[in-house]
């Protein structure tokens, strides 16, 4: 009975833990803009918000201040990426933040999972839920992969 009572406090506590998980905070990257793309119309309009039928679904072009603001409603996401500006440094940088476990490493790319981010796909024989892109200029961070044109 005392290892049922044990178990069972750990099973939720372990539970409790989940609930607040922690999420990352993009907001220190400059030029910050977010890009969120769902499967069928979430939105007609919001604000300065960009909305762009895709024919299988929507993407919405947004700040990251409204990205926090919709993201509790949108109910069919398939995708998110940041955007922001940045050198070679602060793509490693947020790389790091991240604390990506890096499934697939380039020179300016890279596949991974991080805790920060829910879900995920099966690459290389592994869950990764996180895919980013250094362009010279910009940073394109993508969860569970980078969708659109980057």
């Amino acid at each position: 009975m005392k290892k049922f009572i044990v178990f069972f406090i750990l099973c939720c506590f372990l539970f409790t833990a989940s609930l607040f998980k922690k999420e990352f905070d993009f907001s220190i990257y400059d030029n910050l803009n977010v890009q969120i793309f769902t499967q069928g119309k979430e939105l007609e309009s919001y604000g300065s918000v960009m909305v762009t039928d895709n024919g299988n679904g929507q993407i919405i072009s947004c700040t990251y201040a409204d990205y926090k603001t919709l993201s509790a409603s949108l109910k069919n996401v398939s995708g998110i990426t940041f955007i922001f500006t940045g050198d070679k440094d602060t793509y490693l940088d947020c790389i790091s933040r991240l604390n990506v476990k890096v499934v697939e490493d380039g020179e300016t790319d890279f596949l991974g999972y991080t805790n920060y981010f829910g879900g995920g796909v099966c690459a290389y024989d592994k869950k990764v839920n996180v895919q980013g892109y250094f362009d010279g200029e910009k940073i394109y961070i993508g969860t569970p992969l980078l969708l659109g044109s980057y």
